[in-house]
């Protein structure tokens, strides 16, 4: 199996429902290269990997409302995501010459599509869950089951795009349609070694040691609290690549995070 493998995490209000508001819905898609690794020690945890931060692109509000979202700056983005990081030993706090990795971060808004989708008709779909029950559900079919102009933007921002392709139509795949359609708040970190940037020749492509997308929907919440919510999850899996899927809600404060605790979705990258 190749390594570049693309993780795309769900966290839903409960593990047992797949079917919760997705206004709390937090979405992390995390991908590392064949060649890079994170090293642990002897008891599973990681050892330490130097970085500093490099501000990229943000994206503001598309207004859609009469108040606006205030910008939100790169230092507030930083400050909220650095000690999440630092408590999975990515050390944040030495000199620019002494890094492994940069850290290249962008961060905004994706714009919320107005228009809803046309559905022809519903279906009734059994669903196994992970404690070998089952559930039902009505679903949406005959829809156009892609995304929209905006959507589509979207998608690339928040790692749906690449996703959506394991699912010509499922539940899994509206999920993706829905978060394209939403406006989401969202943080993108992408870790290239400092030596490879130092070394390429003019010809040579960047080349990404991992890649983190995460985001939530951005309704009745503050933006801090939004930040801390998906600094939180995405942190425990910058660097890492994982095979199957797995649904937490941002509201249920019940929940257990941890990577032996979550399944994931995966996808092979030709």
């Amino acid at each position: 199996m190749n390594r570049y493998t693309c993780l795309f995490i769900f966290f839903f209000l409960s593990c047992l429902s797949l079917f919760a508001d997705s206004a709390s819905r937090i979405l992390v898609y995390s991908w590392s290269s064949e060649d890079y690794v994170r090293n642990l020690d002897d008891l599973g945890r990681p050892l330490p990997e130097i970085c500093a931060f490099l501000e990229g692109k943000y994206y503001p509000e598309v207004t859609q409302a009469e108040t606006p979202v205030e910008p939100v700056s790169f230092e507030t983005v930083i400050e909220i995501l650095a000690p999440e990081m630092m408590k999975q030993n990515f050390i944040l706090n030495q000199p620019a010459e002494t890094v492994d990795f940069i850290l290249l971060v962008n961060w905004g808004f994706t714009e919320e599509v107005n228009d809803d989708y046309e559905f022809l008709d519903q279906e009734m779909i059994v669903i196994d869950l992970d404690d070998g029950m089952q559930t039902t559900q009505m679903v949406d079919i005959g829809s156009t089951n892609s995304f929209s102009t905006v959507g589509n933007d979207n998608a690339k921002l928040i790692g749906a795009m690449k996703m959506s392709q394991l699912y010509p139509y499922s539940l899994k795949r509206r999920l993706l349609l829905e978060a394209s359609e939403e406006k989401r708040l969202f943080v993108n970190v992408t870790a290239f070694e400092k030596s490879h940037l130092q070394n390429k020749s003019k010809e040579e492509p960047l080349k990404a040691s991992w890649i983190t997308f995460f985001s939530i929907p951005f309704y009745n919440i503050e933006t801090a609290d939004a930040i801390q919510a998906i600094s939180e999850m995405a942190s425990r899996h910058m660097g890492y690549d994982w095979d199957s899927p797995s649904f937490i809600n941002y509201n249920d404060r019940e929940f257990d995070a941890t990577p032996d605790a979550l399944e994931f979705i995966g996808v092979d990258e030709d």
